[in-house]
């Protein structure tokens, strides 16, 4: 019943009369959430990250397509759109919708703009995202916040700026960072007064 949101989130659910749970918050840490474009700033600038290399996120993101190897090979040339869906690329552009400050001196190539994300009535519905500086798919996190506040989604962004990838997973021996504990002092205080 209803539309699917990235192939496998309901999102009548929201709204259906009958559900009497509904979903009041969501998180998203460190999220990667495009394949369109592998050549975003982040993804240039943090290629040998600290924990997420470009090579590890690209094996990782194609594993959920294939085994086949090919596939990250075509996606770190970013060649890995069949020609006939070339056109989708008209809708992405990240130029417009990260901070100047995140775009570097990095030129965006295609020339197009980005798709716009629809709400499916979740006004009541409250989003946090977590990006950190240092972290190959910080553009993404960011590309997708500016994405829902101009279709009007209430989004609270917390951006760490000395952050890297996973340092919120790092919060006990023998990978202690301090900087995990802040980040989870951080979430938890959104929760609490967001529940």
């Amino acid at each position: 019943k209803g539309k699917l949101v990235g192939g496998t989130t309901p999102v009548t659910v929201q709204n259906d009369l009958e559900f009497k749970h509904k979903v009041k918050i969501q998180a998203l840490i460190y999220p990667s959430l495009q394949i369109l474009d592998f050549y975003l700033p982040s993804h240039q600038e943090y290629e040998h990250g600290i924990i997420l290399t470009r090579d590890l996120a690209l094996k990782l993101m194609s594993l959920y397509f294939t085994e086949d190897e090919t596939l990250p090979q075509a996606m770190r040339r970013n060649e890995h759109m069949p020609l006939e869906s070339r056109h989708l690329f008209k809708f992405v552009n990240w130029s417009t919708l990260l901070p100047e400050k995140f775009r570097k001196d990095c030129l965006y190539s295609w020339k197009i703009q980005l798709f716009i994300a629809r709400t499916y009535g979740y006004q009541s519905f409250t989003l946090n995202l977590y990006s950190c500086q240092y972290d190959l798919v910080r553009d993404d996190g960011l590309m997708y916040v500016s994405r829902l506040q101009n279709v009007g989604v209430q989004v609270t962004h917390d951006h760490t700026e000395n952050g890297i990838h996973a340092a919120l997973s790092l919060m006990a021996s023998p990978l202690y960072l301090q900087l995990g504990l802040r980040m989870r002092d951080m979430y938890i205080s959104w929760l609490v007064k967001n529940l």
